[in-house]
């Protein structure tokens, strides 16, 4: 079910801010110690905004090697058909022959979900890590009940990520962002390689697969990113498809917006 795989891995992935790593230049005091973003994702199926914060409560600035704190939140959409008969006693007299109708049912859910994490973040040379812990809260509220869905309802569970983000040169840079929750069993996993085409744009391309208890879904596709002292905004777009599924789903359009400062 991809729309629901995408919006609950979404809901995952989005606690990790487009900037997994560091600038191309070495740490400076004047960064801020804190980091904030907000953004958007749609596919046709589903659209998710969110918003989060990082803090470097005993670091001189965002960059620096110390304690992370990190919390997030997002509230989003996503709906899928199912066609079943339509009645459900229909079939079921033995030696009546019936001749058994078929309907589109349309699920509609509201998804909503919090992460406070404690991380660690480390500079070694051109690599920067990060590493997280915590828990989590991923609800799926349907319009109405879909018996076949296992992802249904609210639950608690503990999450970890890890990122990381590699300096390749003076103009070309690589990172991958993984995270997990027991909640829902959701989990996300982001590539992306980025050129510098000026000093503050990359354009690349972007790989991910999102996944949760129901399903499993693949994107690709091709990022910009703009970057100034104390913030970013990127955006990327492509495709995305189901990679198990119940459901046969063709591929769909995705586009995603990022926007990021420090202070």
């Amino acid at each position: 079910m991809l729309a629901g795989t995408l919006a609950a891995a979404l809901a995952i992935a989005a606690s990790a801010p487009a900037m997994a790593g560091n600038p191309s230049e070495p740490a400076q005091p004047e960064y801020g110690w804190r980091e904030m973003w907000g953004g958007a994702d749609a596919t046709k199926d589903v659209w998710l905004l969110y918003t989060g914060v990082t803090l470097a409560p005993f670091s001189k600035d965002i960059y620096s090697d110390g304690l992370r704190v990190r919390m997030n939140s997002g509230y989003g959409q996503y709906h899928y058909s199912r066609v079943g008969r339509a009645s459900l006693t229909c079939g079921s007299t033995p030696g009546k022959n019936e001749t058994c109708s078929s309907v589109s049912k349309r699920f509609e859910i509201d998804v909503t979900y919090t992460d406070v994490l404690v991380g660690y973040h480390m500079r070694l040379g051109a690599l920067t890590a990060k590493a997280f812990a915590g828990a989590s809260m991923v609800s799926h509220s349907p319009s109405q009940h879909d018996p076949k869905n296992r992802v249904t309802g609210m639950e608690y569970g503990a999450t970890g990520g890890l990122e990381f983000w590699l300096n390749v040169g003076d103009n070309a840079w690589t990172s991958l962002d993984l995270n997990y929750t027991t909640a829902h069993d959701t989990g996300a996993a982001r590539w992306r390689g980025g050129w510098r085409v000026l000093p503050t744009l990359s354009v690349g391309p972007e790989a991910r697969y999102d996944r949760n208890a129901e399903d499993g879904a693949a994107r690709a596709g091709l990022f910009v990113r703009y970057e100034w002292f104390g913030g970013e905004i990127s955006a990327a777009a492509g495709v995305a498809g189901s990679m198990t599924g119940s459901i046969t789903e063709e591929l769909q359009p995705y586009a995603t917006i990022n926007v990021l400062t420090q202070y």
